[in-house]
């Protein structure tokens, strides 16, 4: 009888055929990984959810420039701030816009962050946590004279950087 004599090779106490085991162990990998995909996507739902993980997206719909000539760049925008990346040669740097929500009577509609060494991935999606991008906001009223405004101007956003250069971001609106 073949089915006995497949037990038989695989030793004493064995209770499965021998085509069982490469199937069974398919299946068991093939669970556990469905089982931590679920796992990442309702943690990740989960943080989403509740503030602790949001997501910059890339604005095609948005042009940079810098002192009026356009440079190559892009910016992620979220719901209450945006990533501006410049990405000229030799002067790769990322800032952090903050939205405040209205603009004042100066056109002030919010602050600019520097990111210093940091540069943005040149991704598409970026997440953004309470520690990531790693760009500070000045809050406190000490650091409210080093504080640099966002001014908008319409279809566009500006900012002057501390050596003078001038930032624009073009909303081109369709």
């Amino acid at each position: 009888n073949p089915t006995s004599q497949a037990l038989e090779r695989l030793g004493p106490g064995t209770f499965r055929p021998e085509w069982c085991q490469y199937s069974c162990m398919k299946t068991g990998l093939l669970f556990l990984a469905a089982f931590t995909m679920c796992f990442v996507a309702l943690v990740m739902a989960y943080c989403y959810f509740s503030g602790r993980l949001r997501f910059l997206i890339v604005n095609r719909n948005a042009s940079i420039e810098l002192n009026g000539t356009p440079v190559r760049g892009e910016i992620l925008t979220g719901r209450t701030n945006a990533l501006v990346t410049i990405r000229e040669p030799g002067k790769g740097h990322s800032y952090q816009l903050f939205f405040e929500g209205d603009t004042d009577f100066t056109g002030d509609m919010g602050s600019v962050a520097d990111c210093g060494p940091w540069v943005a991935p040149h991704f598409p999606v970026i997440p953004e946590t309470q520690n990531y991008p790693p760009c500070k906001n000045v809050t406190d009223a000490k650091s409210q004279a080093k504080r640099w405004p966002l001014m908008d101007e319409g279809k566009a956003m500006r900012f002057l950087m501390p050596d003078s250069s001038t930032v624009t971001i073009k909303r081109n609106l369709q």
